[in-house]
């Protein structure tokens, strides 16, 4: 991958629909600096987690699916992340607050190391392949900018433990309100963006549970891939999915929904899928109580994005326009097709059919970034242009594209066929943030 220096910028106030002051809520001035710093050191956080969980450990692997294999390896990756220290506040004039952190490569990747040496359990990452990571890294350091306005709620997915560190929030604040931005969309349409988000966070939360490792060789995936009757079962793993909490941006129509699965409820399916389908096969009992044993939260946690549908999408770029065109790639779903099969001597097997996918998405998700990149801001500024003058947006764009959605999976023989995608306007959040911050920058121009 190209460099890591993640300066991600989360604007809080919205260029296109007008600014929001503390989201209409009556807060006196002194709380709102409280409010927009905790949440800028929230984004902060939260931004610096997704550019470490987006580094690439090998040709198969990203240090997010390392930490998914094990929560012990989750905890202690969200442990070193709440402990990277912040840099100093600064507020604009619409009490919108920035943060910024920053922590070497180095000591990412003598964290993973350590980490690697005392708590990972499988094979297909080795020490060596963490030592070679700094090969693929072009900076020293990832940067990271948080930036929040003066909002009562949280943004979703932040590292386990961060909210302990942050700045605390005034008492009696009352419960957040429907952003000025979500009040001019149809409530179907908000209903509907939300239950994609939610479908998103489904998908998350099966990806995380099959991501577990059972034995040194073979994570929860490999387990379910051996019979159709197994895969069928599988589908039981989100037994008691409960819907947290709904997080709807103030600054593009982005709904959040973040949704949990008891653990206990996971592992009960996984020892009945064990004893009814596969009697006598690699998998143990007794391998599946270890699981039980290293996992130390109750629940699996996940978040997903959604966004309205495209005709929604299309009326409020017409009420944006006058501030800042939206491209029409921003409405609709951004898709790309991959291809991949199996290494010669897996052919035909289970394992086969699974490294096949592996193959198919990551080919998918480089053809994305591809397309991306040659996505047009207007008749002059493609993307490109973005991700040639600033290192953030490339960062960015790979961090994000690693959780791309897997929209299907098909196989032919032994090929296997993977359409990926994400929402356009996920896209163009990153771009427009920038658009806007340059702006704000003295002796600075949009590229183009």
């Amino acid at each position: 991958m190209r460099a890591f220096v993640c300066t991600i910028i989360a604007v809080a106030v919205s260029g296109l629909v007008g600014p929001v002051v503390a989201q209409e809520i009556d807060i006196p001035a002194a709380q709102q600096k409280l409010l927009s710093k905790r949440a800028a050191e929230a984004d902060a956080y939260r931004k610096l987690a997704e550019c470490i969980k987006g580094l690439q450990i090998n040709s198969e692997t990203y240090v997010k699916d390392f930490v998914a294999e094990s929560d012990v390896i989750q905890t202690a990756l969200d442990e070193f992340i709440k402990g990277v220290r912040l840099g100093e506040p600064r507020w604009y004039e619409d009490m919108t607050c920035e943060v910024p952190a920053e922590v070497t490569v180095a000591r990412v990747i003598e964290t993973l190391k350590e980490i690697h040496t005392r708590h990972y359990k499988g094979d297909r990452v080795k020490g060596s392949d963490i030592e070679q990571m700094n090969r693929t890294v072009e900076r020293q350091v990832i940067k990271v900018i948080g930036m929040g306005a003066p909002r009562v709620d949280l943004p979703p997915g932040l590292p386990e433990g961060v909210e302990e560190v942050l700045t605390p929030a005034p008492a009696d604040l009352p419960a957040p309100p429907i952003p000025a931005l979500w009040r001019r969309i149809p409530p179907r349409e908000r209903l509907m963006a939300i239950q994609a988000a939610e479908r998103d966070a489904q998908r998350k939360l099966l990806e995380r549970i099959q991501g577990l490792r059972i034995t040194s060789d073979t994570l929860v995936r490999d387990f379910v891939t051996e019979s159709d009757v197994i895969q069928t079962a599988a589908q039981g793993m989100l037994s008691g999915y409960e819907r947290k909490r709904v997080y709807l941006h103030h600054d593009e129509p982005i709904v959040e929904v973040t949704g949990t699965v008891p653990v206990e409820s996971v592992i009960a399916m996984i020892k009945e899928i064990h004893s009814r389908s596969i009697q006598g096969s690699r998998i143990k009992g007794t391998d599946i109580e270890e699981v039980t044993r290293t996992i130390q939260r109750q629940t699996f946690e996940a978040t997903g994005m959604g966004v309205p549908r495209p005709q929604a999408l299309q009326e409020y770029a017409a009420q944006a326009a006058a501030t800042q065109p939206i491209p029409p790639w921003a409405l609709s779903p951004i898709r790309k097709e991959g291809n991949g099969v199996p290494p010669a001597d897996k052919a035909g097997t289970a394992q086969g059919k699974l490294l096949a996918a592996r193959a198919a998405e990551l080919d998918a998700k480089r053809k994305l970034v591809e397309h991306i990149q040659g996505l047009r801001i207007d008749s002059s500024t493609a993307i490109r242009d973005f991700v040639t003058q600033y290192d953030d947006i490339h960062s960015q764009v790979d961090a994000f594209l690693v959780g791309a959605m897997i929209e299907s999976t098909e196989f032919d023989g032994d090929m296997a066929t993977v359409t990926v995608g994400l929402p356009g306007m996920q896209v163009w959040q990153v771009i427009h943030e920038r658009i806007r911050i340059t702006r704000l920058e003295p002796g600075t121009k949009v590229p183009g």
